[in-house]
């Protein structure tokens, strides 16, 4: 059963990826870029170092796509509303060892906060430092200011 709904999932998300990325932008509420110094996870994909841009599609769904390439993925995200807007636009990621995956997104004057749902990658690695007596940290990225997005 569970492997039907992660096909099904997966399905659904790989379709909605292949829709245009002026879609994308017309239905957004979190439009930002971010410039990361190192690779990371996201969802089940690996990206590199490079600028990304963040976009919120509908309620639960989060596309990064890579500045420099076609580099793209998709994550569900769960959102909450925080009534006293964020003051600065950030992107967390959590380390665990040598690697990275991205955690949450804020954006500055937005009440709007997203959460990435934990990969089974990064329950792994979680599951892996724990066996040593280790905990992951946290790394904050500021996103760049909205005007050069080109939108």
């Amino acid at each position: 059963m569970k492997s039907i709904l992660r096909t099904l999932a997966l399905a659904t998300l790989a379709a909605t990826a292949s829709l245009s990325l002026t879609l994308h932008a017309q239905t957004s509420l979190i439009h930002a870029q971010v410039t990361v110094p190192f690779s990371f996870d996201y969802g089940t994909t690996h990206f590199g170092q490079g600028t990304y841009i963040i976009a919120m599609i509908g309620d639960n769904t989060l596309l990064l796509r890579n500045r420099a390439s076609t580099q793209s993925g998709m994550a569900v995200i769960q959102t909450s509303f925080d009534p006293t807007p964020a003051k600065k636009g950030v992107v967390t990621f959590r380390k665990y060892g040598d690697r990275y995956f991205l955690e949450e997104v804020s954006i500055a004057g937005s009440e709007t906060h997203v959460s990435v749902y934990q990969p089974k990658a990064e329950r792994q690695a979680v599951r892996e430092l724990a066996s040593r007596g280790e905990e992951g940290t946290q790394v904050a990225l500021a996103l760049l200011p909205e005007r050069i997005l080109g939108n």
